[in-house]
């Protein structure tokens, strides 16, 4: 009995150790070298139960990304937006697309928007790996009351890719940031992540961020998962997120929202596309056509299908999801500004 009582003292004593070595590994910040790879978890942390960029971050490598103290990408280390002014503002929303992914903020929409029109102050709160969902919390939360708010630029590429995946399992608090707990919540230590009283289970955390950044694979698409509900349910999530923002009565602020663009849309023959690339197509244009019915007095439908389509793909998207070129971010920027200008 004496054996089994020290048995479970020392087995005790080795786990509070553990845990302790693993609290202070984060408390000393040496956790940044177990990252995942993915630029956005280096640039994002979770902020009161919701992830955001950074505070004032700097990230320099060939691509630069800095960071404000309102968590805005900006375009210059350093650089501090104010949100007080009296200045008229023109704010973009949304994922990595309207956020520049893999540009420099120069040759980002928001970047090529600032060269076009010194009129306005040009704020960039878009986010990679956002939903439509955590766009319209971002902006209510943060901008529904910043002044002289003349425009706002919707854009959300994300969730398609990952509906596709999960199929009639999606749900809309899935995202880039977090699908990887969907896909691995039979493990243990993404199933146990608190202690009573103790909170957050620091080496699990650990556990977690060597799973991901080393032994993670994605699960390779299974078609035939989509149903008419869950279908259903995805485009409810865009038009739901721009009724939330019109029900907030922004009189005087006019919001430009956007179709979902592909590089799958400048394909010329549609038998071409293989399976995927078809069911990605298909479920993209159902929502699209739900988005342009949605146009109201002050919400504005702006058709980049449409106005993309006479390019080549090479032109405008750096890689097969969605991702533009400084071309296609120079060119969506010019549609802005022609919208505003005509306004």
């Amino acid at each position: 009995m004496k054996i089994l009582k020290s048995i479970t003292v020392i087995v005790v004593v080795i786990i509070f150790l553990i845990e302790l070595s693993s609290l202070i590994f984060f408390k000393l910040k040496i956790s940044k070298n177990f990252e995942h790879s993915n630029l956005t978890f280096v640039i994002t942390e979770i902020d009161n139960n919701f992830m955001n960029l950074k505070k004032n971050f700097s990230y320099k490598s060939n691509v630069n990304v800095f960071t404000d103290e309102n968590r805005l990408r900006v375009k210059e280390d350093g650089y501090q937006t104010d949100l007080n002014n009296e200045n008229s503002k023109i704010v973009l929303i949304g994922d990595s697309v309207p956020f520049g992914w893999s540009l420099d903020y120069n040759d980002s929409i928001a970047g090529h928007l600032e060269n076009l029109n010194n009129t306005y102050q040009i704020i960039n709160a878009s986010v990679p790996s956002y939903s439509p969902k955590q766009s319209t919390r971002k902006f209510l939360n943060e901008f529904s009351k910043v002044k002289k708010l003349d425009y706002v630029y919707i854009s959300n590429f994300n969730p398609i890719d990952l509906y596709l995946m999960f199929g009639e399992k999606w749900n809309d608090d899935i995202n880039w940031s977090n699908y990887i707990n969907f896909f691995s919540k039979d493990l243990f230590f993404f199933k146990y992540k608190n202690l009573p009283l103790w909170g957050e289970i620091s080496f699990f955390k650990i556990m977690r961020k060597v799973y991901v950044s080393r032994f993670f694979q994605m699960p390779e698409y299974l078609d035939n998962k989509r149903n008419l509900k869950s279908d259903k349910k995805i485009i409810n999530l865009y038009i739901d997120q721009l009724k939330k923002i019109k029900d907030m009565n922004l009189k005087d602020t006019k919001f430009i929202y956007t179709p979902i663009l592909s590089p799958i849309h400048l394909k010329k023959n549609f038998n071409l596309l293989n399976d995927f690339e078809k069911e990605k197509i298909e479920i993209i244009n159902k929502i699209n056509l739900n988005l342009k019915k949605y146009e109201h007095s002050n919400f504005i439908f702006l058709d980049l299908v449409s106005i993309m389509r006479d390019y080549n793909v090479q032109d405008i998207f750096i890689d097969s999801c969605c991702h533009l070129t400084s071309k296609g971010s120079r060119i969506i920027a010019k549609e802005i500004n022609q919208i505003i200008f005509k306004d």
